[in-house]
């Protein structure tokens, strides 16, 4: 409430009343505000600080405080529990007050640091005169204190039970009041008033001033709401979903280079074989494969990705591939007021989910690896105002398994086995076949800078020739109305491995996101981790 101006806190003479600072501290539930230093205005009063917020500017002081600090030297507070996404405006009043008329370190606690009013209602009318108060709930009222009933000021001594008791009728119409009957449903005998009975706020200043801030997750802390969880991204709208068409190829049959075919694919594809054929039918009525038998070749798609993995196998580099996810759990550097992740992110390399990547094991090698095929490209190393920078943009082509997908990432080699440069998929061209059958990809590929934040994304460059899969303990990621939910990750082992220490590299993805393994350690991502035996 307000009061007259002798009976307000003061301040300095160069500074203004009220909040200085309302900032958002980036966990998406909690705003800091600092506020000026006042003095109280009689030497033997002492001086509190009322927070007022609301999510609508005009409402701010209507809604009355939410908290009160009644700390004497720190100026500063934290209002947690707030909705994400939401703006809020915020204001704060110094009040003052004679401490014999309440201890304000009776009041219920609020949040960590602030206190808070307690209110109830009347359980039954009052007259003008009445020295009981009765309410429907008096606990959280201090022993002693003034409460606000209507417009008038009721000073009590004492409770019995849920009843404030007045020690004389002097205390009636505390601080110049008007002194009137109070009904349960807040008529006075003049006007309907609030019929909520509420602690006295105090001898208010009267400031105005509001600061406006909004509840934003930001770097490092990840978008999480008890309403829909991590809001994970369940569906990729940037991308053709080909996953059908890996599924249908994945298992096509290698080509066997035996019998007829040879062992020596050189020799088939510069048309050696001569007498011999590559697919059509197998056996025949008189063959000694099976009498009256005769079996129909593998399909035409099938052919046609069985000779070109041929092909690939002399021409081809075995090279890592890292897929870049398109759906799951938000990086918490996905901010919402910014369109695009953080480029040089350490946590999602900058792809926007946790954590971003996932290296792809093929099935029909035991190495991991694809064989991808490098066009001729011009290596230019040209110089510009930031120093020498290389120019390296090939294309290449490859199976139409596994999906190659703009923004996803090669790995490349030299002869000796080292990592030569890592490459960004910068566009895809796929072709179809008969039946809408997909055929081989063509990629155009831009040569990623050695210090890229890509570069420290871990993988395995090889699984060697007995890859084994382990699968994680159980974790548990937090939900939507804060369920936890089990799962475990898949991690793919290097025959050559024999101590935990040695593995660095990514899960698989599971509930949408996946984990770094560092040394052996998973690390801990979304609030849980995981662990890994041998």
């Amino acid at each position: 409430m307000t009061c007259k101006p002798f009976l307000q806190p003061v301040y300095k003479s160069n500074k203004r009343g009220g909040i200085t600072l309302a900032a958002n501290s980036g966990d998406g539930y909690t705003v800091g505000i600092d506020w000026t230093t006042a003095w109280p205005y009689t030497s033997n009063y002492q001086v509190g600080y009322n927070i007022y917020f609301s999510t609508n500017r005009d409402a701010v002081f209507s809604e009355l405080p939410k908290y009160v600090s009644i700390l004497q030297t720190d100026k500063t507070a934290s209002i947690i529990e707030l909705t994400p996404g939401e703006t809020y405006w915020f204001a704060v009043r110094a009040f003052q007050y004679d401490p014999s008329w309440y201890d304000l370190s009776l009041l219920p606690d609020g949040i960590p640091g602030l206190k808070i009013y307690p209110d109830s209602i009347l359980s039954h009318d009052i007259t003008d005169t009445d020295l009981s108060i009765p309410l429907v709930n008096a606990s959280s009222f201090p022993s002693y204190g003034v409460v606000l009933v209507g417009t008038e000021l009721i000073r009590y001594s004492s409770k019995s039970g849920n009843n404030l008791i007045v020690a004389s009728i002097n205390d009636r119409g505390f601080l110049d009041s008007n002194i009137r009957l109070h009904n349960v449903d807040g008529y006075d005998g003049y006007y309907y008033e609030s019929p909520i009975i509420r602690f006295f706020v105090g001898l208010e200043d009267d400031n105005e001033i509001v600061d406006q801030e909004t509840c934003k997750f930001v770097y490092p802390n990840y978008a999480y709401t008890v309403t829909d969880g991590y809001r994970v991204v369940a569906t990729d709208i940037l991308t053709t979903d080909l996953t059908a068409s890996d599924q249908e190829m994945a298992d096509f049959p290698a080509y066997d280079y035996s019998g007829y075919h040879r062992t020596d694919p050189v020799m088939i594809v510069q048309g050696a074989c001569v007498g011999s054929y590559i697919g059509g039918e197998e056996y025949c009525a008189d063959s000694n494969g099976g009498v009256g038998q005769q079996v129909r070749g593998i399909p035409l798609n099938d052919q046609a990705a069985r000779r070109e993995e041929v092909l690939l196998n002399t021409t081809g580099e075995p090279c890592v591939l890292i897929r870049r996810q398109r759906t799951g759990i938000r990086c918490s550097c996905f901010m919402q007021n910014i369109e695009y992740p953080e480029a040089r992110c350490p946590l999602c390399y900058g792809s926007g989910y946790s954590l971003g990547f996932e290296q792809f094991f093929n099935p029909r090698r035991s190495d991991g690896k694809i064989l991808v095929r490098f066009d001729p490209t011009t290596d230019d190393l040209k110089a510009d105002d930031d120093g020498m920078e290389s120019e390296f943009s090939p294309t290449a082509w490859t199976l139409v398994y596994p999906t190659i997908k703009d923004r996803d990432l090669i790995v490349r080699y030299d002869q000796d086995g080292m990592r030569e440069f890592m490459y960004e998929c910068i566009s895809v061209i796929r072709n179809k076949l008969f039946l809408s059958e997909s055929g081989s990809q063509k990629l155009t590929l831009q040569r990623i800078r050695k210090t890229d934040t890509y570069n420290q994304i871990r993988i395995i460059d090889d699984t060697s020739t007995i890859p084994t899969s382990k699968t994680t303990s159980i974790g548990f990621l937090r939900g939507v109305s804060g369920l936890l939910i089990p799962h475990t990750h898949t991690v793919k082992i290097n025959e050559h491995i024999v101590a935990l220490a040695q593995i660095n590299e990514l899960t698989s993805v599971s509930q949408g996101h996946n984990h770094e393994i560092i040394s052996g350690i998973i690390t801990n991502i979304l609030g849980h981790t995981h662990t890994i035996t041998l």
